[in-house]
């Protein structure tokens, strides 16, 4: 697959990486002249000096060519302009672009679901943007999932029913010293562990793993299983009662909204039958008046202090020590991890913080932040599922991108179609999580004897950038990275 990408910012980067270690033809475009020799020495890719939205260069590059083009320049304006104009020549080319500024995400997107609701008229995209991507948007909504399970672990929500639940193994539990084969001697365990990691790194687990305290796993399960899931890891069940977010930027703001707003999801399961009943605290806590005073305005029911989160007299007037979430979600990410750290120093039960990218998730972990929320990873994430073709429906990174979940459809022209999960050729180093029949409502476990039918939908746990097991199961379809 050939990739241009527009902006070589970290996120173009480590984008770019990833992408050119899966082996895709890779055009890096920037103006930037530090960033193109930082580039230039650490890719393997073409990179060029260039402004990235002027279309003879691109064309000069080799645009025409192109499956896709991923637009991420700091401004949004040159973002979407970009992607109208490289529409405009090559319609057939998928266009990812970033915008950052809220207003515009959202105006944009309403505008194209009610475009997408008419009937097909030929017409483009709105802009030309076949998927526009928010990364305040992206944080913001893994950071409520993770709030939802009351910050025990970080959560993957995967339809059907099930959830992936990434938990800490207490020392003295049931599953601390076990081995994964020995498993089923517990009494109603019926769990699938996806995922062990520990101090050497992530892995697929096999029948002979040990797993021990202070490990961490991600495990498979449904949504009436959770409270007993949380008995055999050791992790406690308190209800969340007084939350308090620290940060009424972006992410922090709308994090709120996420909060006040949902409604009952899969992971209100880990309270139990009485979560909703139990009133929630919510206060938010910024230095920008200006905020403070939208955020009022927009949430009566939220209490707003304009303040400074260290000032030890608001601490010790508003309670917030005693919080049972704190939730660090300003836009300075070194302080949000010093902060987080700080308070559940001083009294608060759990922590999350967003962080700059998954590099801080074992410094978080020491620090003893619950969940480390990295804004650029989850930037990738949902820039790399667009690019995966159009049997994947979403792609989940694990510990630094060493491994992924990816959700996918099997495709008609795929070697898994119509096949016994057993006879499945070259299927090694992969773990089948789940799958969804077609015209199916209901998920399950796969076994060796399950039939992987057109155009059902499974859950697979495989290495970063294995596109051989895409291809296996999602075929070789044009526009798939």
């Amino acid at each position: 697959m050939k990739i241009f990408i527009i902006g070589a910012g970290f996120t173009g980067m480590r984008l770019a990486k990833l992408l050119t270690a899966e082996k895709n033809t890779v055009v890096l475009i920037d103006n930037d002249t530090e960033q193109v020799r930082a580039a230039s020495d650490q890719l393997d890719c073409t990179v060029i000096e260039a402004d990235g939205n002027n279309l003879t260069t691109l064309e000069n590059a080799g645009v025409a060519s192109a499956d896709a083009l991923v637009v991420l320049t700091k401004d949004d304006e040159v973002n979407m302009i970009t992607c109208s104009l490289v529409d405009a020549a090559y319609p057939h080319i998928k266009k990812i672009a970033r915008v950052r500024t809220y207003d515009y995400y959202t105006q944009t997107t309403d505008a194209a679901k009610r475009h997408q609701e008419q009937p097909n008229d030929g017409t483009r995209p709105v802009f030309g943007i076949d998927h526009m991507v928010n990364p305040d948007a992206e944080a913001a909504k893994a950071i409520v999932r993770a709030m939802e399970i009351g910050a025990v672990g970080s959560t993957i929500e995967i339809d059907g029913g099930y959830g992936i639940v990434v938990l800490p193994i207490a020392e003295g539990c049931p599953l601390d010293g076990i081995k994964v084969r020995d498993l089923t001697s517990l009494e109603e365990w019926h769990y699938l562990i996806a995922f062990v990691e520990t101090a050497d790194g992530a892995t697929m687990p096999h029948g002979g793993t040990v797993l021990n305290a202070n490990d961490h796993i991600g495990i498979l399960t449904r949504r009436e299983d959770l409270p007993r899931l949380l008995q055999f890891t050791g992790a406690t069940e308190e209800p969340i009662r007084k939350i308090v977010i620290f940060g009424a930027d972006n992410v922090g703001a709308l994090t709120l909204a996420g909060q006040v707003q949902r409604k009952p999801s899969f992971w209100d399961a880990i309270k139990g039958k009485g979560f909703r009943q139990h009133k929630q605290d919510l206060t938010i806590i910024d230095r920008d008046s200006a905020r403070c005073r939208e955020i009022a305005d927009k949430f009566p029911d939220v209490k707003v202090l304009n303040g400074d989160i260290t000032d030890d007299m608001l601490l010790h007037d508003e309670g917030i020590c005693e919080c049972d979430l704190m939730v660090a979600a300003s836009g300075s990410y070194e302080r949000n991890l010093v902060t987080a750290a700080y308070l559940k120093s001083r009294g608060a039960r759990k922590a999350i913080a967003l962080t700059a990218d998954s590099a801080f998730n074992e410094i978080a972990r020491k620090l003893g932040v619950d969940v480390a929320v990295p804004m650029r990873d989850t930037m990738v994430d949902a820039i790399v599922s667009h690019l995966r073709g159009n049997f994947v429906r979403a792609i989940h990174s694990l510990y630094g991108r060493k491994l992924e979940i990816l959700v996918c459809d099997i495709a008609p022209n795929s070697k898994a179609a119509e096949k016994e999960l057993k006879d499945i050729p070259d299927f090694s180093e992969c773990l089948a999580l789940l799958i969804r029949q077609p015209g199916s409502d209901v998920c399950e476990i796969p076994r060796g004897s399950t039939v992987m039918h057109s155009g059902a939908t499974v859950v697979l746990i495989v290495p970063v950038g294995d596109k051989r097991i895409v291809r296996i199961f999602c075929g070789k379809s044009r526009g798939g990275a």
